[in-house]
C-alpha cells in the first residue's frame, strides 16, 4: 500500500525531499567548525534526521488518522518521539564509523534525537529530552503499540532507501527489539548521567559548549526549514534572476550628489565614507569576525555601514549569502528601509525584505505577491539578499527554544550582520552576546559589524574587535556641533525645571527646543504646562510618546521636520533620542545615562547648519529620581555622575573622552555580572535559555483608538474577520496579517498600574482591545484632528496634577 506523510503527498516522497534538503543546507554552508570531519557528520547526521523525521507515520494507526474523511483515530498517531528513537539509534550506527572523539558520537547521536523529538514544538532542557517518561509515564506504553503497529513491507523498503546510502546496516526488527525492551528508558538517563553531568562535557571550556549548542541547533534548524520548505513551498523554486551591482552605493551616492560636497560636514562624510572602505581592505580577514564602525551622529553611519558589507561580501567571496541589518526599534525601521530601498532600487523582496512583528506579510517576486503562507516562511525565515528586522527578531532566534524563530539559523550562517545603534543592548548581556558571537562568528562563519556613536565596551578594542573607521575619534575632534551644559550638581523640582524651559523660550525666541523627559507621566506634566504658556501664534507645540498612536506619532515626526516660520517645541520620552533624525537648536534632558544623554545631543545642530552652537541642558528633577534608576538602573546613573561629577560644561569635541571613561565603567560591572543565560547555554538547557526577552515585560492592555475614518474601516475588518464563523483559526490568522500593520497604527499599549488588574477605560474590552469610537471618543484619550497640541493621547482621567 501506499503511505502518506500529509494529504496527497507520498511518505517516501517527503522524506527524500526533506533528507536532500537537510545535507545540502549543511553541505552549502562554509562552516569553521574544529575540522573537515565534523562538518561533515553534521552534515549526514542532518540527512538522517530528514530521512526518518516522519517514519512514526508509516503506522497503521497514522495512516487511518491522515486517510479518514473526518481525521477519525483508532491508536496513538503522534509520530515524532518513535521517530526520534530511530534517528538516534541509525546515528550510533553512522558514528560507529566515523573518527571524531567518542564523546562527540555520544553526544551527536543524542542531538540528533532532541532535533527530531522537536520538530513540531518547543525544545525542552536537553536532560529532561532524555527522559522519556518524566511528563508522561505512559509514553513507554504508546511507543511499544506503535511499534508493532508498522506498516512492515513499505517500512523496510523507507529504511533501506536511505541506510544504503550511508551504507548503515540497521533493520526494522532491531529497532522493534529495542522498543519493546524498554531500553531507552536507562541508557539515555545513563549518557546524560555520565557524559554531560559528570563526565567529558564538564572539561570542555565555555567556548567549547556554545559551539555544541549552536551544532545541536544548526542540526534542529536545518530540520526545520527542510521540512517546512517541502511542505509549503514543495518543488517550487523561488529565486530572483536580480543582482546587486558591486558599485550600487557609489552610484547611489552620485546619484544624490553626496560625492560633491557642499558644506563642510559632508567633506567629512565623504571622507568617512572612502577611508572605510580603503581601511576594511586593510584590517579585514576572514579570520575576524566582529568590527565596529563609530562614528558622530549625521556622519552618514547607514549608507557607510551598507557600503562596508557591500564591500566585505565581495572580500569573502560567493560564500557571503546575505546581509541582515538589525535596528533596536520598530519605529526608525521604515525609515531606513527606504533608504535601502533606494540603494537597491527594487521592491524584489528576494532581494530586499522587511521584517517585524507589525511589517506586511507580503513577499515580492517580479511585481508579483506570493500567498500569505508562502510569503510568511519565506519572510521569517530571512530568505532574501537584504533582510532589515530588529534586535528582537535577532536575539530572539539566537536565544530560543521555540521552532518557529530557530528556523531561521540556517540563513544566519554565511552572512553579515550590522546591528545599528548597538549601544541599546543592556549591559547586563554583554557577556552573554559577546560570548555567543564569537562562537558563531567561528561555527557559523558569520560577521558581525556593530555600529553606534557612542560604541560601548563589549568587546576590547583591537584585540576583541576591529574598528573599520581608521583614527574614527578624530570625527569626534572635529565637531563643535553642541555644548552640554551639566545643571545635576543641585536636584530641582519638575516645575522648577519646566520654569527654566519657559524663560529659555521666552529669551530665544526663534530656537525650535526638544525636552525628553524619562517617564510618560511627567513628560506629559511638563508639556501641559508649557501648552498653557506659549504663544500659539508663533509657536508649534508637540508631544511625543507611547502612549499615543503610531499614525499620530509618524504625522508629528512629519510635521517636525517640515520647514517653518514658527518655533517648534517638542516634548517627548525617550523614544526620540536613537536613529531619529531631526535636527532643533536647543535640547532638555532629564539626568539619564551617558550614551541616552549624547544620543539626545545629536538631535541638536544635527548636520552643523544652525548659526549658533547647539546647547544641551542636563537637570536632575526630583520627582523622576526613582524612575530614572528603575529605568536606567542605579548603578548606570551613578557612573553618570561620576563621569560629570567635575564638568560645568563640555564641547562636542570632548564628548568621546566621558563616553569612553562612562563605558570602561560599565566594563567592569558587566565582567562580574553572571548570565544566566550564556550558563543555561553551557548546559545545553534550552527551555530555560527560551525564557529570554531583550524587552522586559510589563503587563499591559491594548487599546484601539478610531482617530478617523480609515481606522473605524479598519477595526470593522478586525471584527469581521474574527466574527466569521466560516474560517478556521488559522485563516483568521492569515487574513489579519494582511490588515496588521494598518491595524496597529492605531493601538497603544497601556501599562496596567501595578496596584490594579486592568486599566481605567471607559469601554469593555472587545476581541482582546478597548475601543475608542470615532463617533463618542474615549474620555481617556486625548485628540483633535485640528489643533495637534491636544493630542497628549492615553490618560487615566483626573489623574494629571503639578
Amino acid at each position: 500500500m501506499n503511505l502518506y506523510s500529509h494529504d496527497s503527498k507520498l511518505l517516501i516522497d517527503h522524506l527524500r525531499e526533506v533528507a536532500y534538503k537537510c545535507r545540502n543546507t549543511i553541505g552549502e554552508l562554509k562552516l569553521f567548525c574544529q575540522n573537515s570531519e565534523r562538518k561533515e557528520v553534521i552534515k549526514q547526521l542532518a540527512f538522517l534526521a530528514g530521512a526518518f523525521h516522519d517514519l512514526g507515520k508509516a503506522t497503521r494507526f497514522f495512516q487511518y488518522y491522515l486517510l479518514h474523511p473526518e481525521h477519525e483515530t483508532n491508536g496513538p498517531k503522534s509520530h515524532a518521539l518513535i521517530s526520534a528513537l530511530f534517528v538516534k539509534e541509525v546515528a550510533i550506527e553512522y558514528l560507529k564509523k566515523t573518527t571524531i572523539p567518542d564523546i562527540d558520537k555520544r553526544l551527536f547521536a543524542h542531538m540528533v534525537f532532541t532535533a527530531v523529538k522537536r520538530h513540531h514544538g518547543k525544545l525542552d532542557n536537553f536532560e529532561q529530552e532524555l527522559y522519556i517518561d518524566l511528563y508522561d509515564n505512559s509514553n513507554s506504553n504508546m511507543l511499544k503499540v506503535q511499534v508493532e503497529a508498522f506498516e512492515e513491507k513499505e517500512t523496510k523498503e523507507i529504511i533501506s532507501f536511505f541506510l544504503k546510502d550511508l551504507d548503515i546496516q540497521y533493520d526494522l526488527k532491531k529497532f522493534k527489539g529495542y522498543i519493546l525492551s524498554g531500553s531507552y528508558l536507562s541508557d539515555m538517563p545513563e549518557f546524560y548521567i555520565d557524559d554531560i553531568e559528570d563526565g567529558d562535557f564538564n572539561s570542555f571550556t565555555s567556548q567549547e559548549k556554545i559551539e555544541y549548542y549552536y551544532l545541536h541547533h544548526l542540526l534542529f534548524s536545518s530540520l526545520l526549514l527542510s521540512d517546512k520548505t517541502d511542505v509549503i513551498l514543495d518543488k517550487e523554486i523561488l529565486s530572483s534572476e536580480i543582482s546587486i551591482p558591486d558599485n550600487i552605493v557609489d552610484k547611489f551616492r552620485e546619484s544624490k550628489g553626496f560625492n560633491i560636497p557642499k558644506k563642510t560636514i559632508d567633506i567629512q562624510k565623504n571622507e568617512a565614507y572612502y577611508s572605510a572602505l580603503n581601511n576594511l581592505e586593510i584590517v579585514f580577514s576572514s579570520e575576524k569576525h566582529i568590527y565596529s564602525l563609530t562614528l558622530p551622529t549625521g556622519l552618514g553611519k547607514t549608507i557607510t555601514s551598507f557600503a562596508v558589507a557591500r564591500k566585505m561580501k565581495q572580500l569573502l567571496g560567493p560564500d557571503c549569502k546575505r546581509t541582515i541589518i538589525t535596528i533596536p526599534f520598530t519605529s526608525i525601521i521604515d525609515q531606513n528601509y527606504e533608504i535601502y530601498g533606494e540603494l537597491v532600487n527594487t521592491k524584489d523582496s528576494a532581494i530586499l525584505l522587511k521584517h517585524h512583528h507589525l511589517a506586511e506579510p507580503v513577499y515580492k517576486m517580479d511585481e508579483t505577491s506570493l500567498s500569505p503562507g508562502k510569503s510568511q516562511f519565506l519572510i521569517e525565515t530571512w530568505d532574501s539578499q537584504i533582510v532589515v528586522t530588529t534586535f528582537v527578531q535577532l536575539f530572539n532566534s539566537l536565544f530560543s527554544n521555540d521552532k518557529s524563530f530557530l528556523m531561521k539559523l540556517p540563513n544566519l550562517a554565511n552572512s553579515i550582520i550590522i546591528l545599528d545603534e548597538i549601544q541599546m543592548m543592556p549591559y547586563k548581556y554583554w557577556q552573554l552576546v559577546k560570548n555567543v558571537f564569537e562562537v558563531l562568528g567561528k561555527t557559523y562563519n558569520c560577521y558581525f559589524i556593530l555600529m553606534s556613536a557612542t560604541q560601548p565596551l563589549m568587546f576590547l578594542p583591537e584585540i576583541e574587535i576591529i574598528e573599520i573607521i581608521p583614527d574614527y575619534k578624530k570625527y569626534f575632534r572635529y565637531f563643535n556641533r553642541t555644548r552640554l551644559f551639566n545643571k545635576t550638581a543641585k536636584p530641582v523640582s519638575l516645575a522648577e525645571f519646566t520654569d527654566e524651559i519657559y524663560h529659555y523660550l521666552q529669551k530665544d525666541i526663534h530656537k525650535d527646543v526638544l525636552i525628553i523627559l524619562n517617564t510618560k507621566k511627567h513628560s506629559k506634566q511638563c508639556f501641559e504646562v508649557l501648552r498653557s504658556m506659549i504663544d500659539v501664534e508663533s509657536e508649534d507645540i508637540y508631544y511625543l510618546s507611547t502612549m499615543i498612536t503610531p499614525y499620530e506619532r509618524k504625522h508629528i515626526m512629519r510635521l517636525i521636520k517640515e520647514k517653518s516660520c514658527k518655533r517648534k517645541i517638542i516634548v517627548s520620552t525617550q523614544l526620540i533620542e536613537a536613529g531619529v533624525d531631526i535636527s532643533v537648536d536647543t535640547v532638555f534632558r532629564s539626568l539619564a545615562p551617558i550614551d541616552s544623554i549624547i544620543q539626545a545631543a545629536g538631535r541638536a545642530n544635527r548636520y552643523g547648519e544652525k548659526l549658533q552652537q547647539g546647547e544641551v541642558y542636563l537637570y536632575e528633577i526630583e520627582e523622576l529620581k526613582k524612575a530614572t534608576s528603575l529605568i536606567y538602573g542605579a548603578d548606570l546613573i551613578q557612573k553618570t555622575k561620576n563621569v560629570l561629577k567635575e564638568i560645568n560644561e563640555v564641547d562636542e569635541t570632548f564628548y568621546l573622552p566621558l563616553i569612553e571613561s562612562y563605558f570602561k565603567e560599565v566594563r567592569k560591572q558587566s565582567d562580574s555580572y553572571s548570565s544566566e543565560y550564556l550558563d543555561g547555554i553551557c548546559s545545553l538547557n534550552f527551555k530555560d535559555v527560551g525564557t529570554f526577552s531583550l524587552i522586559e515585560e510589563r503587563k499591559t492592555e491594548s487599546v484601539f483608538i478610531q482617530l478617523n475614518e480609515e481606522a473605524k474601516n479598519v477595526w470593522e475588518r478586525y471584527v469581521n474577520i474574527y466574527q466569521n464563523n466560516e474560517t478556521d483559526q488559522f485563516q483568521k490568522k492569515q487574513e489579519f496579517a494582511m490588515l496588521k500593520s494598518r491595524f496597529y497604527d492605531y493601538v497603544i499599549n497601556v501599562p496596567v498600574p501595578y496596584d490594579k488588574k486592568e486599566i481605567d477605560f471607559d469601554s469593555v474590552s472587545i476581541l482582546g482591545f478597548y475601543l475608542s469610537l470615532l463617533e463618542s471618543p474615549s474620555r481617556f484619550y486625548n485628540y483633535s484632528a485640528e489643533d495637534i497640541s491636544q493630542n497628549t493621547g492615553y490618560e487615566a482621567v483626573n489623574t494629571l496634577s503639578f
